[in-house]
């Protein structure tokens, strides 16, 4: 069974939501893979499995009312990215190294924010949010069909 998505209408986004940023993503960034002994490259394709990750982190951040009104700045920005990154690492199987290239940060900073969300884990709410924010980063892996 095939669903044509344009033929069902979109529902109106919540009034009391305001849209997340959209995520700029530049596939001339990304460097040629690799050939031979060296590391493998970051492809296309997986820098943008990882920006959508980060989307779907915050769309469903804000949607479940989680995020804090009184946190909407930096701070707030940094979990959805501890969270996103987790979640490409583990779920895709990412290295670390390749997570730090999609997100622009270093390898280092991936393992911290792995290990925060592991910490953080420990709370129901939180595990819960993260366990949801992975099967649907699974989903979208495989609805692409990608050979990543």
């Amino acid at each position: 069974m095939t669903l044509d998505p344009s033929s069902r209408p979109e529902p109106p986004p919540p009034a009391a939501l305001s849209p997340a940023p959209s995520v700029n993503w530049d596939p001339e960034q990304t460097n040629a893979p690799v050939n031979g002994d060296g590391p493998r490259s970051l492809t296309p394709e997986r820098r943008l499995l990882c920006m959508i990750v980060r989307q779907l982190t915050e769309e469903l951040l804000r949607a479940t009312g989680l995020e804090s009104d009184q946190d909407p700045g930096r701070r707030a920005t940094g979990h959805v990215r501890q969270v996103a990154m987790y979640v490409c690492h583990v779920a895709y199987s990412m290295p670390m190294g390749e997570v730090a290239e999609a997100f622009g940060r270093d390898r280092s900073t991936v393992g911290h924010a792995c290990r925060m969300v592991e910490d953080r884990r420990d709370d129901r709410a939180y595990d819960t949010f993260v366990a949801i924010v992975e099967r649907m980063a699974s989903a979208v892996h495989l609805l692409a069909g990608w050979r990543i």
